[in-house]
């Protein structure tokens, strides 16, 4: 599926990585992230997957499209246990840059309006206005902040989640303005 390398070889892992370094998910968090959406994987991630319960990496399913295996595991994640990740440690790559997801567009990520989703784009926020001095859209900021506070309502009924887009140029700005502490 990423050929020889991995989901977390892509430069844009160690750019969420040191993002997701500054934030962390409050303690109310009701794992959101495991019940909602496919985790695709990589081969990396389905070896440590394997080697952490044969009985639940059952729940992995596979396919090969284009001469390209592919594997993937359909929510709830199977190793999720009382909104706890059990393997937290050991967790795939996509679980690891959550809130953050791939977008189907090149150089593009996608940010949930989660809690800690909702973190971060306030402080996006504060940095485009104050450090860029190109403040967002109201349009943007309004609509994020609904997608927000409907987060938990839309997913309970299965309604889609509008996400922001961000470009990973941005994404890697921003990173150098947490790291400086001007936060």
């Amino acid at each position: 599926m990423y050929g020889e390398r991995g989901l977390s070889d892509l430069p844009v892992f160690e750019t969420v990585q040191e993002i997701l370094s500054h934030y962390s998910c409050p303690s109310t968090c009701p794992a959101t992230c495991c019940k909602i959406a496919d985790i695709n994987l990589d081969e990396k991630d389905l070896e440590i997957l394997r080697q952490a319960s044969k009985y639940k990496a059952d729940r992995i399913e596979s396919w090969n499209e284009d001469g390209e295996d592919h594997y993937k595991i359909s929510p709830p994640c199977p190793f999720l246990e009382s909104d706890k990740c059990s393997i937290y440690d050991r967790r795939p790559t996509m679980c690891r840059m959550f809130p953050f997801n791939f977008s189907n567009m090149p150089d593009v990520l996608l940010l949930f309006p989660c809690d800690m989703g909702a973190n971060i784009f306030e402080d996006y926020v504060e940095y485009s206005k104050n450090i860029l001095n190109r403040p967002l859209p109201a349009k943007t900021i309004e609509a994020f902040e609904q997608s927000h506070c409907s987060f938990g309502i839309k997913l309970n009924k299965g309604l889609s989640v509008p996400m922001l887009v961000f470009k990973v140029y941005d994404l890697m700005a921003f990173k150098e303005y947490l790291r400086s502490g001007l936060k």
